[in-house]
């Protein structure tokens, strides 16, 4: 079998979490740059989940049985806002995340604290229970559509987080890339200044960093009592990254970063401005620092104690929480057979693409390794894919951006880039960080499309502009999220400078069946009970005959289990949807329209889409009369 394999020189490394909601911003994954190129086979926010997401206790439910709609509305608004408000206060990183100002949401009072883990109650989910009971309280057919959409998600989520309310020993907190102990200082230093308030709590906030992460380690102590444990090789890993970052706590980006936001706030006073940086300086090294030394500590203490190796599967439990994550990710009500089953048919649909047009042009895999977008600069791309993406997506918000770089010493295992979320009462806050370690001029467009337009800035801030209840920010499915980022980058390669359309759908085919390596080999491990030697075996039946790759893969899907598939299975359910949709309207299908429909119900379960494509049928015939 003929095959074009090029080395690969990164790797898919990432977890939205379930979700990355943990900290509110989306990564993109990294992936093997130009990974397929053969003929017909291929040469791929704190952690809060151990608490209820709902603070505080609701009050016992009653009967609703008002006959004034209106009065039934108003209602509902303050229930899904009290939700919001107790969830979004039980973590200062929450609230500054969503709000710069809550006081203009009845929020005056609050904790400075990263939370807290109950550990002697894991499985208490009385606080969710008894939201889903007042939630179903309410008559759905006399709510408004958006407050429909709200009910239809928020019920849910909440019914899937009961059903596997049990699992709680299966977190994965501490991860190689998307666990607290890396992604918690990048979020910190990404943590906004906007006014004198800002910068009090923020300290408040690293001073309460070591308490927190003592709880992380209780817990950390509790699964190896109960034998689930990491295994000894990702606990290594995740003490090597920590004492890096404590060999460079006292002079790093925290301390660095600390100055420049402090400087945007223009402060006239000398010795405030002193103060505040010799406060920062002493809560960095005496709390920050001391939050990582206590995780070396305990995970030296317990590096050797995990009972099982490999995937989920191998857990007790595992195949069900590995359900779970795919669940609360998706929200199609799909098996993890039926979801392998639609991996499997896009990978033979890409593969068949890939091998008509390198058997009508043979060059097109050396056009390929050429190919170009013509910008220099973050800043130019997004620029041009604004342009490009006019006439097929809805017109964006116009909202301000800024491109900021991962600090060095969190090039090596950082998301090759990422977007934060803004704040929803200042849109114009919007951040994409990239990591120069990770990102070259070839890869760099497509990444801007992931996480900048039409991808995540785009989405999230047309989403913000549609004034959705709030408490649908905070149970968004990452498979919306990152399957969008993963659609809008496939597309993306549409946009490259070349007339060759066909050399344009192989750089497509390309990417997308790269990604579709990774979901499989993801379900493989997790569900399947693969080995490395599976996964070599499986990377060899695409003409990748390299046990490093193998092993890296391995390991990394190993240590983040579902992150990858929700990329995957994300970009799936889209071009599922798509389908179904052209099936609908024949030819009156449009494509901007079926955009404008996904971005106009925002973040939502994959069932909720397919079952409300009704109503861009109705769209669409209305706009042709």
């Amino acid at each position: 079998m003929c095959c074009l394999a090029q080395s690969l020189t990164h790797w898919f490394l990432q977890k939205s979490n379930a979700e990355m909601r943990n900290f509110m911003f989306f990564g993109k994954r990294m992936l093997p740059k130009k990974l397929l190129i053969l003929l017909l086979c291929v040469s791929m926010i704190l952690c809060s989940s151990c608490q209820s997401p709902f603070g505080s206790k609701q009050e016992e439910t009653t009967a609703i049985s008002h006959s004034d709609n209106q009065q039934i509305n108003q209602d509902f608004d303050s229930f899904v806002k009290e939700l919001f408000c107790n969830t979004v206060t039980s973590s200062t990183i929450y609230l500054h995340t969503f709000l710069q100002h809550p006081e203009n949401y009845g929020i005056t009072e609050y904790d400075v604290t990263y939370g807290n883990i109950n550990l002697e109650n894991l499985d208490d989910m009385s606080n969710l229970s008894d939201s889903l009971s007042q939630l179903l309280c309410y008559d759905r057919e006399q709510l408004t559509a958006s407050q429909k959409i709200t009910y239809d998600e928020l019920k849910w989520y909440l019914e899937t987080e009961l059903e596997y309310s049990d699992l709680a020993l299966l977190e994965h907190i501490f991860s190689p890339v998307i666990g607290v102990n890396v992604q918690l200082p990048i979020t910190l230093a990404q943590y906004a200044f906007k006014e004198e308030k800002d910068v009090d709590e923020y300290l408040k906030l690293l001073e309460d960093t070591d308490r927190y992460f003592s709880q992380l380690m209780e817990y950390e102590k509790l699964k190896s009592e109960k034998g689930y444990f990491m295994e000894s090789s990702n606990a290594e890993k995740i003490i090597k990254q920590c004492q890096e970052f404590v060999n460079d706590c006292s002079n790093g980006f925290l301390i660095t970063s600390f100055k420049e936001r402090l400087d945007s706030l223009h402060i006239n006073d000398e010795n405030k401005i002193k103060n505040y940086i010799e406060k920062n300086e002493k809560a960095v090294n005496e709390h920050v620092k001391k939050a990582y030394q206590i995780v070396i500590d305990g995970f030296n203490e317990i590096k050797n104690t995990g009972k099982c190796t490999g995937g989920l599967c191998n857990y007790p439990n595992g195949d069900k929480y590995y359900q779970y994550l795919i669940e609360s990710d998706m929200g199609w009500g799909k098996s993890i057979d039926e979801y392998d089953d639609f991996i499997n048919k896009y990978i033979a649909y890409f593969s068949n693409m890939l091998s008509k047009l390198m058997t009508d042009d043979i060059t097109l895999a050396y056009q390929l390794e050429n190919l170009s977008f013509g910008n220099k600069t973050p800043e130019d791309m997004l620029s041009d894919l604004k342009n490009k993406i006019a006439n097929d997506f809805p017109e964006p918000v116009s909202v301000g951006y800024s491109i900021k770089y991962i600090a060095e010493s969190l090039q090596s295992y950082a998301s090759p880039a990422m977007y934060f979320f803004p704040q929803i009462d200042d849109l114009n806050d919007n951040s994409i960080y990239i990591n120069p370690g990770t990102n070259d001029a070839s890869d760099l467009y497509t990444t801007m499309a992931h996480e900048g337009y039409p991808g995540h800035l785009y989405q999230t801030t047309y989403f913000v502009n549609t004034k959705p209840d709030l408490i649908r920010h905070l149970i968004s499915p990452g498979g919306y999220t990152e399957g969008w980022g993963t659609y809008c980058e496939a597309t993306s390669y549409m946009y490259a400078q070349t007339d060759n359309t066909n050399l344009k759908m192989l750089a497509q085919a390309n990417f997308s069946l790269t990604m579709l390596m990774y979901g499989k080999v993801d379900i493989g491990i997790n569900h399947y009970g693969w080995t490395q030697n599976d996964v070599f075996n499986f990377i060899e039946t695409f003409g990748i005959s390299n046990h490093s790759i193998a092993q890296d893969m391995y390991n990394s899907i190993v240590a983040e289990p579902g992150n990858y598939a929700k990329y995957v299975l994300g970009y799936i359910g889209f071009l599922e949807l798509k389908e179904e949709a052209k099936k609908l309207l024949k030819d009156s299908f449009n494509l901007k329209e079926f955009h404008k429909y996904i971005l106009d119900m925002g973040p939502v379960p994959f069932k909720m889409l397919f079952d409300n494509l009704n109503s861009l049928t109705v769209k669409t015939t209305a706009s042709t009369k």
